[in-house]
């Protein structure tokens, strides 16, 4: 993640992944040694790299229950009315589609931040390298922090008590967490997510096309298609899940080691709910990126405003003429 947003990983877990390496004390008391772990972080980049490459799927749950208990208490001091939808239970994710998680939960975040008179961090992208629990657990641990700026210009003095560090989680089980936090601020923010921030994604999805394709020397379709009759989210869902099968196709011609195609419920679908598939599509291209050693991060765009749903389905539908092009030029 780039700029204001790229937030150090706050020493508390760093520590927490130093004694999964050493087991020599107590996750409290790990709490107590931020400034030398701190110190030995910033001066030794082995030590750095052995504490991150023993960072766990179980860590970063430990950092997304904190990340929780965070929202909780916002939502109990700020009065939000609403009762969050749980989130379900998904299967095959890998960090980078917990990283592009933390994403969405950033979008959320800024606009309770906007509400309150909190200057929003910046908006961060997926980095382009092999993401690893380390680096979720950097994102995740940036969230914990924009959260305590919203209590500190709040003057909310409530703090949490440390979730433990409990072993045999998984990196859907940290998806579901971050789902869950992500609801949680629906109320915070006044709003869920709707068809402009579905809009806004599809846009970045063929902004990285585009670095894709010019890799490749694949000519692409620019215009999006005309759209007849109404459309609604299980449309919208209908049509990304087919762009996803065929980044995935993309992947197995371009030599890589493809994809499953995460599963998607088409029953009762919701702006949020599509706007986490074309989140998990950001994902798919970024490993894309990654094999192709394409080191470029996209350039942002402007805020959208106003789009209906027939405006996300040309883009999708774009989005999908686009990958026609480049699976049939990877396969030639």
């Amino acid at each position: 993640m780039t700029g204001a947003f790229l937030i150090r990983c706050s020493a508390r877990v760093p520590v927490l992944c130093l004694l999964y390496v050493i087991a020599t004390a107590s996750v409290a008391g790990a709490a107590e040694e931020r400034g030398w772990l701190d110190s030995m972080l910033d001066g030794s980049d082995a030590f750095a790299q052995e504490v991150q490459n023993n960072v766990t799927p179980s860590h970063v749950f430990q950092a997304t229950r904190d990340l929780i208990a965070e929202i909780r208490i916002l939502r109990e001091e700020l009065g939000a009315q609403d009762y969050p939808m749980e989130a379900e239970v998904q299967t095959d994710r890998a960090s980078v589609h917990a990283y592009a998680k933390t994403l969405e939960v950033q979008v959320k975040l800024s606009g309770v931040q906007n509400r309150y008179g909190v200057a929003p961090a910046e908006m961060g992208q997926i980095p382009v390298k092999e993401i690893t629990p380390a680096d979720v657990l950097q994102s995740v641990n940036g969230l914990i922090d924009e959260t305590r700026r919203i209590k500190a210009q709040m003057i909310i003095g409530t703090e949490i008590v440390p979730a433990r560090l409990e072993g045999g989680k998984t990196l859907s089980m940290v998806y579901k967490n971050l789902a869950d936090a992500s609801f949680m601020l629906d109320g915070l923010r006044g709003r869920p997510l709707t068809p402009t921030d579905v809009y806004s994604n599809t846009l970045a999805i063929l902004d990285e096309i585009e670095l894709i394709a010019a890799k490749l020397r694949v000519p692409l379709a620019l215009d999006p298609p005309a759209v007849e009759g109404v459309k609604r989210s299980r449309d919208l869902a209908q049509q990304v899940l087919r762009a996803t099968y065929k980044v995935v196709n993309l992947q197995s011609r371009l030599g890589m080691d493809a994809s499953a195609v995460p599963s998607l419920t088409l029953v009762r679908v919701t702006p949020s709910e599509v706007y986490d598939a074309t989140n998990l599509l950001l994902a798919e291209m970024n490993r894309i990126k990654v094999h192709l050693e394409i080191n470029l991060p996209r350039e942002p765009r402007p805020d959208q405003r106003n789009k209906r749903p027939e405006d996300v389905f040309a883009q999708i539908m774009l989005i999908i003429e686009n990958l026609d092009l480049m699976i049939e030029a990877a396969s030639a």
